[in-house]
């Protein structure tokens, strides 16, 4: 995996060191609420985390997420990365988590673009989707403001929900339209 450099972060490949960092950020229930799993209660999860999600994935040769060091505090504040990868479609889907103390630092549309080109001319993808929950409004804006289309509304099971599914906001970005966004 190698390692991406946007003006204010540099994305790498996790490692243990960065359970600390990584603990601050998977803790707090606002970070979590629309991921796929519950908040971190001690350092021994974020550990088991860090070993599943980052270590195991690279380890057998899949593409994974990298983690966000904000550069200013030299502080990894959160991860990137595609979730899903269809080698058949050659599309990806977009993933971040940003620690909420570095929301507002105006980095999700520079962390975005940097993720959308590695996907687009490092990994030959043809597609990147991003999913998105219908009540989180602050993910939908950065990917109209980047030039993801809205394609559907469709329903997720979702055990961290009462009523265990959840309205959910499919958004595609083609390579085409990437390029055509550079132009």
């Amino acid at each position: 995996m190698r390692v991406l450099e946007t003006k204010k972060c540099i994305l790498r490949a996790a490692t243990m060191d960065d359970a600390k960092d990584l603990f601050e950020c998977y803790k707090n229930d606002v970070t979590v609420k629309y991921l796929p799993f519950y908040k971190h209660r001690t350092i021994k999860d974020t550990n088991r985390f860090i070993r599943s999600f980052f270590l195991n994935n690279y380890k057998k040769g899949r593409i994974g997420h990298f983690v966000i060091v904000f550069k200013d505090a030299n502080k990894v504040i959160g991860n990137i990365g595609f979730n899903n990868i269809s080698s058949n479609s050659r599309e990806g889907e977009i993933g971040i988590c940003i620690n909420p103390d570095y929301w507002g630092k105006n980095i999700s549309n520079e962390l975005a673009l940097a993720i959308i080109k590695y996907g687009f001319e490092d990994l030959n993808l043809e597609k990147i989707i991003a999913i998105t929950f219908e009540e989180n409004k602050f993910s939908q804006k950065p990917l109209n403001d980047i030039g993801f289309i809205y394609t559907e509304t469709f329903k997720r099971k979702s055990p961290k929900f009462t009523k265990g599914y959840i309205n959910c906001y499919k958004y595609e970005l083609t390579k085409d339209g990437y390029r055509f966004s550079l132009e």
